[in-house]
């Protein structure tokens, strides 16, 4: 159970963009505009990293957010750099890797807005943002501004609400993901649905035709996949116990996980994609390389 302790205590941001590789591997850089995440999804690999390790202040994952105080202006002057060096539309960024830019802290400290209000002004190449919260609905002039160069993956690891109260609780309900995926792409805004990781869904068919009633483009992805280290981290979390006091399948079993893939392959072709080589599909149409 997730401690009554929350610290939310502002942080200067030194830099914006990191570079990136690994799952991420063609895109060129991450964009964090908070370290830690209030969401603290149960099965999430940032838990097991040395970010949590060395921010987490005693704190469970879950229980601390640092809003990056002034990380638009560093933003701001790393673009112009490129920009100067002819790089910028060589570069690929991922928001958010390690925490979600629409978390609840957005409300107040604006960072995401902020961030992307200079992205709009010198867009890279590819701007990929990654959430699961129907806030982002408020930055829809924007991510219609950048066009075809901005793409909004929402993630929907499960049609259950069963499922989602069990391993994410203090995220927003399915629904509500769902109808704000649905706004997206009526804005014409590319949008992306991230099964990341698959968790127990009802049926393949009821579940793939739920996705496809607001995004004709989906990523699936598991546990042993998607977490970096072959299951080794996911092993490493509540998830294992969680599965079990369910009566759910083996959480290392890939086989619902596939099988949803195939389905939405059968039906969208290459609009469907597989764990990293699904995440940055778009990202390795870009050069990157930025230096």
């Amino acid at each position: 159970m997730r401690k009554s302790q929350t610290l939310l205590l502002e942080r200067p941001a030194r830099g914006a963009l990191t570079r990136t590789g690994g799952f991420l591997t063609g895109f060129s850089h991450t964009l964090q505009p908070y370290i830690g995440c209030r969401f603290g999804c149960s099965y999430c690999y940032v838990s097991q990293s040395n970010v949590h390790r060395f921010f987490n202040g005693g704190l469970d994952w879950g229980n601390y957010v640092y809003p990056r105080v002034g990380i638009a202006d560093r933003l701001e002057s790393e673009l112009e750099k490129m920009k100067r060096r002819d790089t910028l539309e060589r570069c690929a960024i991922f928001m958010s890797s390690s925490t979600d830019p629409y978390q609840g802290a957005e409300r107040t400290y604006k960072l995401t807005r902020n961030c992307l209000s200079v992205l709009e002004k010198m867009p890279p190449g590819l701007l990929v943002i990654q959430t699961r919260s129907p806030l982002a609905a408020r930055d829809f002039d924007i991510l219609t501004a950048l066009g075809e160069r901005c793409l909004l993956n929402f993630t929907i690891e499960t049609g259950r609400e069963d499922v989602r109260r069990t391993l994410t609780p203090h995220c927003p309900s399915i629904r509500q993901r769902l109808r704000t995926a649905s706004q997206a792409r009526d804005r014409g805004i590319a949008t992306q649905l991230t099964v990341s990781p698959c968790l127990p869904y009802s049926s393949v068919d009821a579940f793939g035709k739920l996705l496809l009633e607001v995004s004709d483009r989906v990523i699936v992805d598991s546990f042993v996949a998607g977490d970096g280290g072959g299951g080794k981290r996911t092993a490493r979390t509540g998830i294992p116990a969680m599965f079990a006091r369910s009566g759910w399948e083996d959480w290392r079993s890939q086989e619902a996980a596939m099988n949803l893939y195939c389905w939405l392959s059968e039906r969208i072709g290459d609009r469907a994609g597989w764990s990293q080589e699904g995440f940055t599909r778009q990202a390795s149409q870009v050069t990157c390389g930025v230096h």
